[in-house]
């Protein structure tokens, strides 16, 4: 198997080993989307290009571009090479590589734009790397031995990148090589591009990330304050303090990104991961919305397909209106994105959409519509192909999963919709049906087994095959409506989803830590069930779910004080519901009569 399938398919893996852990990974995920120049860039305001904001503020301001601009005399491509840079630190990657594209067309012999080329094809941390088209871009580079030392650096730090190796070995050599250019020549370049190299070499769920993120918040908010208009270190800041702990401080600059971000559709997105984290799902939802209406005028602008719809921000969109009490806006996003499925899209964003499906049955409880939701996915797939968007741009059919014929993101969709109807089946209460689609999963990922093991070793698939088990058992007693066997497998779960979203995560519909507090009310266990619900409130500010149940809970274990603020908190979040969410008039009923 080639190292291209390997890169590729490793940030669905993730999110396909174990149903509904995490919502931020994967297509929809990348996790699963500011703008900024070398020396510092002006946001630009909300309908102005990002590129072209960014090359008038230039000249406006007198910032100079990155020294290794000056390796060429031509102005035009300078202009396009300082354009791929906004891009490139908005994670505009398809923008990116149009502009690098047309700054090596205005001159060929400047190097530094096909690097830029390169860096626009690997998608730092989204574990998303084209690695032909960044190989190919390195390739066609004119000799660099005669550029200067610093620029030497720079080569030496993508070719790293696109070096030997899996996801995680490629960030970790990037991160070394920007090491040594940061401590050789530290400007706003090298820090930002350090922070942004040290943040892809973390995971979530391991621990020993976190001192390399606050390093990587130190060096962004190093360049943020003495040049605040550098979107590339706010970019790289807000990603850096996204998570539990951290959210509130970047609360103030999301604000600022969210009133003036670019047109780059991932910068309108990036404040929502702030809001996101901090429970406030209007604005939350507003930056989603903006980021989504960006990527369909784009495209439109472009002639380009659906699939370079910012589908991320549409997923985002239907939990945090489901939060927000707003069901008819969910329902009305759901049926964009079923469309969007119905018209043709890749196997990647048909994977997002089957991912949406189960958190939206589990939202709204309506398991007899599972056919019904799934049924867009009846229609074709594009398939990934050289115009497409997404992982399997080039790699998709670059090599077959050992042991099947079947391409890897038809795999992973299969993958996506077998988890729907497991649980499906499950909480229909079908204990043979469950145990067919167990069965059937676990086919899949027999399949899968291959990519698994490349892209992250056996000991990571040994790991998956024992979350698998605790899985199937949860589900297993899920179709037996046998909550007392669901509370073990279910509490596994929960620490395991505890660390899924330390960092780069919003929650969706199926929240396991959530799932243990519902069986233990359900088991008249109130006080442990409050228990629950608080620390999954901790974690998940303002969920709506929890505030719900955790209000239950307190009335049920006669902690009237508590039973009332978590209803107030409710109605607060639920300040703009709809007349008829469920819950709604029973929060004002317990809050008016205290």
């Amino acid at each position: 198997m080639t190292s291209s399938i390997v890169r590729v398919v490793f940030a669905l893996v993730a999110a396909a080993a174990v149903a509904g852990c995490k919502r931020d990974g994967g297509p929809e995920d990348s996790a699963a989307k500011t703008a900024a120049r070398p020396g510092g860039a002006a946001a630009a305001k909300p309908g102005a290009t990002a590129a072209t904001s960014g090359a008038k503020r230039g000249a406006e301001d007198g910032s100079n571009p990155a020294q290794f601009e000056n390796a060429t005399s031509s102005e035009e491509a300078r202009d396009h090479f300082r354009r791929g840079m906004i891009a490139l630190h908005s994670f505009w990657y398809d923008e990116a590589s149009t502009q690098f594209e047309a700054a090596i067309a205005a001159d060929r012999g400047f190097a530094m734009a096909y690097w830029g080329l390169a860096m626009s094809k690997s998608k730092l941390l989204w574990g998303d790397d084209d690695l032909a088209g960044g190989r190919r871009a390195l390739s066609l580079m004119p000799p660099s031995s005669g550029l200067p030392a610093r620029e030497k650096m720079w080569v030496a730090a993508v070719r790293a990148l696109f070096g030997d190796g899996n996801v995680h070995s490629s960030r970790l050599a990037f991160a070394a090589a920007m090491e040594k250019i940061y401590a050789t020549y530290p400007d706003d370049e090298s820090t930002t591009f350090l922070a942004v190299a040290l943040l892809a070499t973390t995971r979530a769920e391991d621990p020993a990330g976190d001192p390399i993120r606050a390093r990587a918040a130190q060096l962004a908010q190093s360049v943020y304050r003495r040049n605040p208009e550098h979107p590339g270190a706010a970019h790289y800041l807000i990603h850096a303090w996204d998570t539990p702990a951290s959210a509130h401080l970047a609360l103030k600059m999301a604000r600022t990104f969210a009133a003036n971000a670019p047109e780059a559709f991932h910068a309108r997105h990036m404040p929502a991961h702030i809001f996101g984290r901090l429970g406030l799902w209007k604005e939350a939802v507003a930056s989603c919305q903006s980021a989504w209406d960006a990527s369909v005028t784009w495209a439109k602008r472009s002639k380009l397909s659906a699939d370079h719809h910012d589908f991320h921000s549409l997923n985002w969109i239907i939990e945090m209106s489901f939060e927000r009490g707003r069901r008819a806006d969910a329902d009305a996003a759901m049926a964009i994105f079923s469309d969007a499925v119905k018209q043709g899209l890749t196997r990647q964003n048909r994977t997002g959409y089957a991912k949406q499906v189960v958190s939206y049955l589990v939202r709204t409880g309506e398991w007899k519509r599972v056919d019904e939701l799934l049924a867009p996915l009846g229609s074709p797939a594009t398939d990934e192909t050289p115009g497409g968007s997404g992982a399997g741009t080039c790699a998709a059919h670059a090599a077959q999963p050992p042991q099947s014929s079947q391409p890897p993101f038809e795999l992973l969709e299969r993958r996506a919709v077998v988890n729907v109807r497991v649980r499906a089946a499950a909480m229909r209460r079908d204990p043979a049906l469950t145990r067919r689609m167990l069965a059937e999963r676990a086919e899949v990922d027999r399949l899968l087994t291959p990519f698994y093991v490349s892209a992250q070793g056996q000991a990571y698939v040994t790991k998956l095959d024992q979350d698998r088990a605790v899985s199937d058992a949860a589900m297993m007693a899920r179709a037996r409506g046998d909550d007392r066997a669901l509370l073990e497998p279910l509490g596994k779960l929960a620490e395991a989803a505890k660390a899924e979203f330390a960092a780069e995560g919003t929650a969706g519909g199926v929240l396991a830590p959530e799932e243990v507090a519902d069986a233990l009310l359900r088991l008249r266990r109130p006080a442990d069930a409050l228990a629950a619900y608080q620390s999954v409130l901790a974690q998940h500010q303002g969920r709506a779910h929890s505030l719900l149940g955790g209000a239950r809970a307190a009335t049920q274990a006669g902690d009237a004080a508590t039973a009332r603020s978590l209803y107030q908190q409710l109605l607060e979040v639920w300040s703009e519901a709809d007349k008829d969410t469920p819950g709604l008039a029973e929060a004002r009923k317990a809050v008016a009569g205290g």
